[in-house]
């Protein structure tokens, strides 16, 4: 992986040329994303020596600006701190690597990627076909296998569960200092969100929701630990012709239970899902199993699931109250779903 001695240095032809060859030219333009963290993307044009033309992109941040970053006390910016740890690339036997390089300092970090545009879901809320999700769903698994139980996870910058369930959680919008954050379109919808969410739970969810997310470790305690990507939805994920598939934001990589993913892909995901959320779970599990090469107890499936969807629902049940409001179709079933869920979970 190519560290790039500055953060402007990464779209200039002399260091692009020690990462793709000698390099005649690079064309840029600045790329719209749908993102709310306030990252700046480029889409670079890279023309060779040889002619032949490389699209590429970046993605240019400042932790310390950065809310997910922030939320989650991250300094110096995961991201990169993953693609300079050795022992973390077994990441990229279970994923495509779409990083060619990044640059770290004065506060600012850049990543430089292949440009998989191409090879993208559409930005749609329709299912996925059942092989797509199988491989999404199939990485993952692979993923948390290969890290099940490593001495790895005790890298100190890595995200906890804590860091997760209190993302923006109800106690984090209701706090107008936590709240600062945010980008103004994320503040008003996680504020008017909870304040929805909060008026229709049962209070018997309250120590669930609205308690600070380090009271949960009993949640996760002492459940098996893996690394996790953190922030599983479908958008984050290409599908490559070779029958990889490629992750990247990697913000939120993180050592905990293998269903905060899974959780928050059932969260996140909700209008992409192949079939019902139990059915995914069950497709989950069957893929980690078979990559683990070992079974998992029932008891232990539930108290994973159980952390999983606690912590989702901590995570986005704010978004779920602005789909009932705004009337969305599927949105009471949705709602009444996780709701469900989280009293079993209580129980």
């Amino acid at each position: 992986m190519h560290r790039f001695p500055t953060s402007d240095s990464v779209t200039e032809p002399p260091a692009l040329s020690e990462v793709l060859g000698a390099v005649r030219g690079v064309d840029r333009e600045s790329l719209v994303t749908a993102g709310f963290t306030g990252a700046r993307f480029e889409r670079l044009v890279v023309t060779l020596a040889s002619g032949e033309q490389r699209r590429l992109v970046t993605k240019r941040f400042r932790p310390r600006e950065d809310w997910t970053a922030v939320r989650s006390g991250d300094e110096h910016g995961r991201a990169q701190a993953m693609l300079s740890e050795p022992r973390l690339a077994g990441i990229w036997e279970a994923f495509a690597c779409p990083y060619l390089g990044y640059a770290a300092g004065d506060g600012e970090v850049t990543l430089l990627m292949m440009d998989l545009t191409p090879h993208l879901f559409p930005d749609v809320r329709e299912p996925l076909r059942e092989l797509e999700e199988t491989r999404v769903l199939g990485a993952l698994a692979s993923l948390h296998a290969r890290f099940w139980g490593s001495p790895v996870l005790e890298l100190p910058w890595l995200a906890r569960a804590e860091h997760h369930a209190g993302l923006l959680d109800a106690p984090c919008a209701a706090d107008p200092a936590r709240c600062a954050v945010f980008t103004d379109t994320l503040r008003e919808n996680g504020t008017r969100g909870w304040a929805a969410a909060l008026r229709r739970l049962p209070r018997s969810l309250d120590g669930l929701i609205r308690s600070p997310a380090d009271e949960l470790s009993w949640l996760w305690r002492d459940l098996p630990h893996t690394l996790v990507h953190g922030d599983a939805k479908v958008a984050n994920f290409a599908l490559l012709p070779d029958g990889r598939v490629a992750a990247f934001d990697w913000a939120l990589i993180g050592a905990g239970p293998a269903t905060i993913d899974v959780g928050w892909y059932l969260a996140i995901n909700a209008s992409r899902l192949t079939g019902t959320k139990e059915e995914t779970l069950r497709r989950y599990r069957a893929l980690l199993e078979a990559a683990r090469g070992v079974g998992l107890d029932d008891a232990c499936w539930d108290r994973l699931v159980r952390a999983g969807i606690v912590i989702a629902a901590r995570m986005l049940l704010w978004s779920k109250a602005l789909a009932l409001e705004a009337g969305r179709a599927g949105a009471e079933a949705e709602w009444t779903w996780w709701v469900e869920r989280l009293e079993a979970a209580r129980a």
